[in-house]
């Protein structure tokens, strides 16, 4: 995804059992769980294992 995205949107992962506050502070209760930020703020967020096309769209739907 992130290669497909390349200068439209940053894509980051974060190893929740290193940075147990970090999860904490986002309400990461499950894994795999997508959160999609605008400006700082979530603008949405998707649990569970998603299919490539489905999450590029969604990140292109919320740059829009």
């Amino acid at each position: 995804v992130s290669a497909e995205l390349s200068g439209e949107a940053y894509v980051g992962k974060v190893d929740i059992e290193q940075h147990q506050v970090l999860a904490q502070k986002y309400n990461i209760r499950s894994i795999p769980t997508m959160v999609l930020f605008k400006n700082g703020k979530e603008i949405d967020r998707f649990v569970g294992i998603k299919q490539k096309d489905f999450l590029i769209k969604e990140i292109h739907k919320a740059s829009n």
